[in-house]
């Protein structure tokens, strides 16, 4: 591993845009913390990530620390904002489809004095752990995740100390889809699970005109022609008595090979007349109800678009494992908040790279979707290649073998 002596410039095309968002010298603390979590496996906490730099030509990690608690930017305003330039760079085409995808994530924390800290059931975990909960709303465009927003679930208990108003997880998401503005001609569908299947959510999104899809609950009521039906019920009668289908849907794991049973219009409590769908993938013995709300989807569509939700559960698992996803240790609520956005910039700089070719030469013409494991690794060649011109730049071979002294240490 090696240090970095200065900021790259092939990398400043994503930063100078937010630039006027920033006051005082906080920008230059922020692109420096995205470009360490873009780049530096797994370590997101401010000690660990300023190894990486020379402090003979960057200020003292007590800064960024600062910067973290620092109310002088809006993390939520300045994410969005870069999200919609991602979509503008996609060109997208009239009536391309955008997919706003909804989950939610834990992760356990060790301090008990932790601001917003409290106790959550993990389903990952199968228990309740001590720790937060985040809310996350990502875009989904022709298979590229964007970050779109994320949030720090608080407490009812813990929001009159922390002067924040409360919110449920549900009253986080629809604000989330409330939020979007999509871009004229371009149809909007959000993908969750039964969770946020309830009139906040739904509300939000036929106040924006947005279609959805979700997973619907065992024990929700139906109606059909009069008669009450619990849906964990019906699905089973359905799949004994109606016609089953199959289809095959290709993932990055294989293929998945769905049998269905297409219900058609139902109406689900506390939200209406909508479109029923029960599958079971592969050969396991669970049904899976998908309702959604726009009546043109075949049951065959309804399966594979929800399917595309999946990405989101990759977001996380990628941006715990290799950004550091939830990984700090200060226990202010602002310095939370602050790392699940850089993180977030951090995800959103490696979708940039790989959608403008500014990675690596051999990259452009592979078809292959490329892993954000490929796209850090493109990110430090980029580091590494301005630190070479960085050392071109000295006037002999001594000045470089000094600074290689300097530069190449266990970081």
């Amino acid at each position: 591993m090696f240090k970095i002596v200065r900021f790259p410039s092939k990398l400043e095309n994503f930063f100078s845009s937010l630039k006027t968002e920033f006051l005082f010298g906080h920008f230059e603390y922020f692109r420096i913390l995205v470009l360490l979590i873009a780049i530096s496996w797994e370590d997101s906490n401010i000690s660990s990530l300023c190894r990486h730099l020379d402090q003979r030509f960057f200020t003292h990690r007590t800064r960024y620390n600062s910067f973290l608690t620092s109310v002088r930017w809006n993390p939520e305003q300045v994410l969005s904002k870069k999200a919609y330039e991602i979509l503008k760079i996609l060109k997208l085409q009239k009536g391309e489809p955008i997919y706003i995808l909804l989950d939610d994530t834990k992760k356990d924390k060790r301090g008990k004095t932790m601001d917003a800290a409290g106790w959550v059931y993990d389903p990952v975990a199968g228990r309740a752990v001590w720790g937060h909960q985040y809310v996350k709303a990502t875009l989904l465009v022709r298979g590229i995740t964007i970050p779109f927003a994320i949030r720090l679930y608080v407490k009812d208990k813990d929001c009159d100390e922390l002067s924040v108003p409360f919110f449920k997880v549900t009253e986080l998401a629809a604000d989330m889809i409330s939020s979007f503005n999509a871009p004229a001609g371009n149809k909007v569908t959000v993908l969750f699970d039964s969770y946020y299947l309830c009139p906040a959510v739904i509300n939000a999104c036929r106040k924006k005109g947005f279609h959805f899809i979700s997973t619907l609950k065992s024990n929700r009521n139906l109606k059909k022609r009069g008669k009450k039906l619990k849906s964990g019920i019906y699905s089973q009668y359905c799949f004994k008595t109606f016609n089953k289908l199959k289809m095959k849907i290709k993932k990055e794991h294989g293929i998945v090979t769905y049998t269905y049973v297409d219900a058609g219009v139902i109406d689900v409590s506390k939200i209406g007349k909508a479109h029923i769908v029960f599958s079971r993938k592969n050969k396991e013995k669970q049904i899976i109800a998908l309702v959604t709300d726009n009546p043109k989807l075949k049951a065959s569509e309804i399966i594979k678009t929800y399917s595309l939700r999946w990405h989101i559960e990759v977001f996380f698992k990628d941006s715990k494992q290799l950004l550091g996803l939830g990984r700090y240790q200060n226990r202010s609520y602002k310095a939370a908040v602050t790392h699940l956005h850089l993180v977030s910039f951090a995800y959103a700089l490696l979708t940039h790279i790989a959608i403008t070719g500014t990675c690596a030469k051999e990259n452009k013409n592979n078809k292959q979707r490329q892993s954000v494991r490929d796209l850090q690794n493109a990110v430090r060649t980029i580091v590494w290649d301005d630190t070479a011109s960085y050392l071109k730049e000295l006037p002999n071979e001594n000045s470089v073998f000094k600074e290689l002294r300097h530069i190449l240490v266990a970081a």
